[in-house]
């Protein structure tokens, strides 16, 4: 860079007629904001690129899933590409300044070592980060399940995950707890509904009611990848026994399901008289004394 502003001042010199410290200072100052333009340009065309080639081409059989990943990986990438070219920008700045970019480099260096030796949490949330996206194994927009905590993915970086809870929260998850976790959006799901009926019903008859809902539901909406079934008893309580109904349906559409079939189920039992259970009391009289 030296080389440069020594040629620009040069240039600068015999456009303008000038001499002395006055050139050098008017070549330092343009060759800086140069560096930042070529600095904005170069972020702006590199965002376009990555743009391009994330973007799934219309009518892709897995155009859902490409997008996800575009959205993913989109904000990730360019916020890498900003942060590698601020840092190139700041050292032209420096150098046209007169500091010793070396002496700081070599710093530098030897305080990331001591850092990086006693961070070593962070460096494993950063590498497992790469690798959750680099494999595609979780997307923003997914939910998923990380201990007893399920929520949606809102945004997935290098060191932690966001992720939206059902009452609201937002939970940050550092991804080097990410070693195990449930992925509800991946391939398909199946909606799963449990109900209770008294232990004196007719079981036959309450488990006919739930096919009868699972299959005038399917015909209905078409959501259903396979019939539903009505599985039969899943255990029993101490005052009901409990049945289930289940159907294989895209990861999407999992929960809206749910709450429909459970809707047509308390509509269709109460029409048919089928007895719901009853609650159960216990009464602890404490010992006199």
């Amino acid at each position: 860079m030296d080389s440069l502003a020594e040629a620009l001042g040069r240039w600068l010199a015999k456009l303008l007629r000038l001499e002395g410290p006055v050139v050098a200072l008017l070549a330092r100052v343009v060759t800086i904001a140069g560096a930042l333009l070529l600095t904005v340009i170069a972020y702006r065309a590199l965002s376009h690129l990555i743009d391009r080639v994330l973007r799934p081409p219309e009518g892709a059989v897995d155009y859902s899933q490409k997008a996800q990943r575009a959205r993913t990986l989109g904000p990730l990438l360019k916020s890498a590409a900003l942060y590698l070219l601020a840092f190139l920008a700041l050292v032209v700045v420096l150098r046209e300044v007169g500091i010793d970019i070396q002496a700081i480099l070599v710093s530098a260096g030897v305080v990331g070592l001591a850092i990086g030796l006693g961070a070593q949490s962070l460096i494993k949330d950063v590498i497992t980060g790469f690798f959750l996206l680099f494999e595609g194994l979780i997307a923003v927009g997914d939910v998923i399940e990380v201990g007893n905590t399920v929520g949606t993915v809102e945004a997935i970086g290098l060191r932690v995950t966001q992720l939206r809870t059902l009452n609201g929260a937002l939970r940050v998850v550092p991804n080097g707890e990410l070693t195990q976790f449930a992925n509800y959006n991946r391939g398909w799901a199946r909606a799963v509904v449990d109900i209770g009926v008294a232990w004196e019903e007719d079981v036959r008859r309450a488990l006919g009611a739930l096919e009868a809902v699972g299959r005038r539901w399917a015909q209905e909406s078409g959501q259903a990848l396979e019939p539903p079934q009505a599985q039969g008893i899943v255990r029993f309580g101490d005052a009901e026994v409990i049945l289930r109904l289940q159907v294989k349906v895209l990861p999407a559409q999992r929960f809206e399901i749910e709450n429909e079939l459970r809707r047509r189920i308390l509509e269709e039992f109460r029409a048919g008289g089928i007895r719901e259970p009853k609650k159960i009391v216990h009464v602890v009289q404490e010992p006199r004394t």
